[in-house]
């Protein structure tokens, strides 16, 4: 535990686990990301609720990570820290979060039970290197001794969820769902390039400055070198791409009506038809306007296209942060190998089982949230995109 006086009245109290990575010329130990004690947090910071809870939590199970994501990625992407360190802290996270999930079937003082565990998305993103031999991080030394982690992570998120079958109170109903599958993210797609070099966006100069994460959230500027006057479309975040329309955007310059309707129409055949000279691939594999995406929407906020990935691509990593890479496409060389962001959803399903009778022929995840409602037989309070997949609810 640490503590980091502010002054003689204020302290915020800290938690991190260290790792030992080297006895030989020089020690050299590793220190995770500090987290906030939940044993003595801030007033002003709640992570649970109600407040004392966090606390009763760790008194009970013992102390748990309270910031950010619970699997440690980003220290791996780095460098900072090796294979072994990240397996390391993963299995430390589960146990501690398998303990309470474990300790709340025990109490069964639940009406509904949610327990979230993260470890099969973080182990995939991090090792799709050794997994997929196409992928340009694959080496066999690495496959030899991580290629099996994936199906490692799955074998014990399975043995969860069978330990938490012969736990659950009697009569109570268990549904298994994750949000989405994995693929290999061997190459990645640079859909500002591809609009800058098709005339969509223009640029004031040739300057294809690599954004990273400081530019982005300390001193950088979105779209640093764009010629608004003369761009119709731009990208930003996971692949998402907004029509520059004139009176939504402050530069705007694309008429709303028959003009933007053509402009969408034109951009979807242009990406939908683009091939990837290195491999003869399709890197998009379908282009959803907002009306395909959404049910009902924002039209000031959802953006006007989203484009879905082929099997083996993703949005580049410059388009997410608001940058211009130099190529339209280009090898995915970063631990972060395996990913579902901006994929065409039919390439990476989720998982969905249940003790209950559901009907399971198109489930979709907006469907979860009226399926427990359905279940308690509680009216939605607002319109919901998705629809209850119990079977024989209601009935007599």
């Amino acid at each position: 535990s640490f503590k980091f006086p502010f002054n003689p009245v204020i302290a915020l109290n800290g938690i991190g686990r260290f790792h030992l990575m080297t006895l030989d010329d020089e020690i050299r130990l590793y220190l995770s990301p500090i987290q906030f004690d939940p044993t003595a947090l801030p007033p002003i910071f709640d992570i649970s609720h109600p407040r004392e809870l966090a606390k009763k939590l760790a008194g009970r199970f013992g102390l748990f990570k309270t910031i950010g994501w619970a699997i440690d990625t980003w220290s791996l992407s780095e460098g900072t820290f090796s294979e072994e360190a990240f397996f390391d802290d993963l299995e430390f996270t589960v146990q501690r979060f398998e303990s309470m999930l474990y300790g709340h079937l025990e109490d069964d003082k639940f009406d509904v039970l949610v327990h979230y565990f993260e470890f099969p998305d973080r182990v995939q993103h991090m090792f799709y290197r050794f997994f997929d031999p196409k992928h340009p991080g694959w080496t066999q030394e690495g496959a030899d001794q991580w290629g099996d982690s994936i199906l490692d992570s799955y074998k014990r998120m399975d043995q969860i969820v069978g330990e938490t079958m012969k736990r659950l109170p009697p009569d109570t109903g268990l549904i298994i769902v994750s949000d989405h599958g994995f693929s290999s993210f061997r190459r990645g797609m640079n859909y500002n390039t591809w609009l800058a070099k098709n005339g969509y966006m223009k640029l004031k100069g040739e300057d294809s400055k690599r954004m990273n994460l400081e530019d982005l959230f300390d001193k950088g500027d979105f779209f640093a070198n764009v010629d608004w006057s003369g761009t119709r479309a731009y990208a930003l975040g996971l692949g998402q791409i907004y029509i520059n329309v004139a009176g939504r955007e402050s530069k705007g310059i694309v008429q709303p009506g028959a003009e933007y309707d053509a402009l969408v129409a034109e951009i979807k055949a242009g990406l939908e038809g683009f091939v990837d000279e290195e491999t003869g691939e399709h890197p998009v594999a379908y282009v959803w306007t907002r009306d395909e995406a959404y049910g009902t929407y924002d039209p000031e906020l959802i953006p006007d296209m989203i484009p879905s990935n082929a099997d083996g691509y993703r949005v580049g990593w410059q388009d997410s942060l608001g940058g211009i890479a130099k190529t339209i496409v280009e090898d995915n060389d970063r631990v972060w190998s395996g990913d579902h962001c901006s994929l065409h959803p039919p390439l990476v399903p989720g998982i969905l089982f249940s003790s209950l009778k559901l009907d399971v022929s198109e489930p979709a995840m907006g469907d979860v949230m009226p399926t427990i409602l359905d279940i308690f037989d509680v009216e939605p309070t607002a319109q919901l995109d998705g629809r209850s997949l119990l079977i024989g609810a209601g009935e007599g």
